[in-house]
């Protein structure tokens, strides 16, 4: 008799939390004018100003190549810049521009205003406990690496 694991709705809860949480920021980056990959990008440069495409591809966990791809797209449409390293000539760094800013600064606005929306349905006493396990799941999933099984 398969006796059914509890972490099995932990995993569904986590793939529906990723659907649509990924259905949203596609929406909001699309209606943008930007992939939900490049609003990511945005929003690191955001954070993380004169990073590096290798920095920046660790962060994204995703590669140096799709990532540069990406990041050519939102230089030609001036949102971007990548200059020099100034302590490295054969690096570049990444960083907003103007423009690259405004864009960055639209879409946290529309993100926040969606997630102020979904906490409302949430009652305020549970906000912190929210806050709290979200964080603690972060930590736990960044600190356990993927084991792959074997193939049957």
């Amino acid at each position: 008799m398969n006796k059914i694991s509890p972490y099995v709705n932990v995993r569904e809860t986590f793939q529906l939390l990723v659907r649509v949480f990924g259905m949203l920021q596609k929406d909001g980056a699309q209606g943008c004018g930007v992939s939900v990959i490049q609003s990511h990008i945005l929003y690191e440069l955001g954070k993380r100003p004169n990073i590096s495409l290798n920095d920046l591809a660790q962060l994204l966990m995703t590669d140096t190549s799709s990532l540069s791809r990406q990041v050519q797209q939102l230089v030609e449409h001036n949102l971007i810049n990548r200059l020099p390293d100034p302590n490295d000539r054969r690096y570049v760094v990444l960083s907003l521009t103007a423009d690259g800013e405004k864009k960055q600064l639209h879409i946290t606005e529309s993100m926040e205003l969606y997630l102020q929306d979904v906490f409302a349905s949430i009652p305020a006493e549970k906000h912190e406990q929210v806050f709290e396990t979200l964080s603690m799941m972060n930590q736990a999933l960044n600190s356990t690496p993927f084991k792959k099984q074997p193939s049957s």
